[in-house]
């Protein structure tokens, strides 16, 4: 096994019992985790449902390794496809700032507002975040709020990418850190 691998965080569109995530959109998520796999990058999620399922199914799919950053003290919460949770014992936000900090590089999934704060807390650590268009909610709007289509604000402390499939996504994963 390589060290150093590639330490990938997923962000996304959770599920709500009035609002499933679409098919299309778990079919972009399935094949990005797919593909992580594929690459031997590790996956990190928040190990819930929604997109992290879909993404985290596709990875165990590859047989690669994923990483659930759950939310308070309960396993149960992860989904079935998780091969490593791991328990924070924080709420929500708090765990996404783990799973930021633990990652070289963030991808989002359509979102919500939740997914935004995590896009805005990469971008606020440094990290690079490259966005899949055309997978729905913030993920088709953020890029009108950027400065020159690529930076949060002024200090310019990340790229935010966008790419419009999941292999473009594994591409500038690769070209950024020059694989």
């Amino acid at each position: 096994m390589k060290k150093n691998k590639i330490k990938v965080g997923l962000i996304g569109t959770s599920e709500r019992p009035n609002e499933p995530v679409s098919s299309s959109v778990k079919e972009i998520a399935y094949k990005f985790g797919f593909l992580t796999a594929k690459e031997d990058f590790i996956l990190f999620t928040g190990g819930r449902d929604g997109v992290m399922e879909a993404a985290c199914k596709g990875n165990f799919d590859g047989n690669g390794i994923n990483i659930g950053i759950l939310p308070g003290f309960d396993s149960t919460q992860a989904n079935e496809f998780v091969t490593i949770p791991i328990l924070t014992g924080l709420p929500m936000d708090m765990r996404s700032l783990v799973m930021i900090h633990a990652v070289d590089v963030v991808v989002m999934i359509g979102g919500k507002i939740g997914t935004l704060l995590e896009l805005v807390s990469t971008y606020q650590n440094g990290k690079p975040a490259i966005v899949i268009k055309g997978s729905g909610d913030f993920s088709d709007s953020v890029d009108r709020i950027l400065i020159d289509g690529m930076h949060f604000d002024s200090r310019k402390n990340a790229p935010v990418y966008f790419v419009k499939t999941p292999e473009e996504a594994i591409e500038k994963i690769k070209e950024i850190f020059k694989i």
